[in-house]
């Protein structure tokens, strides 16, 4: 298992088209096989560009709950047809091992299963860990989110999305592969099965693509496994 920093410019993904995962600045986002490195790619930048706008509204003190901001962002781009999932109770420990249980727990096993490999990659390469938990972090604030993604039909994408959020005892630099119970104070867990249109989607691809560009090499980087 290894992670590979993907170079920025046009054609991001499609260098490194067997890339079944990636993290994409507080996001895992991962796929089975069978989805196009378009697909791939319109998922990955549409959610960096969602991701970005809310860490922005949120440092200037205009969001109030980060989540929803979010996926409004993300309805915008044709991340749409939201349906709550119930979640279950995962327990303490690492909280990469609670999130793989909550997953596993609450999903079917073509999302929970690549998800969880996903987060076993991510767990031997502490670049992308720091570049991960750097983005999720705000001062005593966490937050960040597990997407899975699977193909439902032709230019219809089925996503996970699972959204942590939490506060930390005290300040840190790292939480992912860290006991809950020595840095977590507080903590909520929410997530949806939606509905990505990739057909909606590519009339604001090339906008998207730009906004974003100078950021891709800071914050995507491919997982292998």
């Amino acid at each position: 298992m290894n992670i590979e920093r993907l170079p920025a410019g046009e054609g991001l993904l499609h260098s490194s088209s067997a890339s079944r995962a990636a993290v994409v600045g507080s996001s895992i986002v991962s796929f089975e096989r069978g989805l196009s490195p378009q697909d791939r790619e319109d998922i990955y930048l549409s959610n960096l560009y969602a991701q970005l706008a809310t860490r922005s509204a949120y440092r200037d003190g205009l969001v109030g709950n980060w989540f929803d901001y979010y996926k409004n962002k993300l309805r915008f781009l044709g991340w749409d047809t939201a349906r709550p999932v119930r979640l279950m109770e995962a327990g303490q420990g690492l909280m990469a091992d609670s999130v793989s249980r909550q997953l596993s727990l609450s999903l079917a096993g073509r999302f929970s299963q690549q998800a969880s490999q996903a987060l076993g990659a991510l767990e031997n390469s502490p670049d992308a860990i720091e570049i991960f938990e750097g983005a999720s972090l705000r001062r005593d604030r966490g937050f960040f989110q597990v997407i899975p993604c699977v193909l439902k039909s032709p230019g219809k994408i089925e996503i996970a999305l699972y959204h942590k959020q939490f506060s930390t005892r005290r300040t840190v630099s790292k939480f992912l592969f860290w006991p809950m119970e020595e840095v977590v104070a507080t903590s909520l867990e929410q997530m949806a099965l939606i509905t990505f249109s990739t057909l909606h989607y590519g009339t604001f691809r090339k906008k998207v693509a730009a906004a974003v560009l100078d950021e891709t090499a800071r914050n995507i980087h491919a997982l292998e496994f």
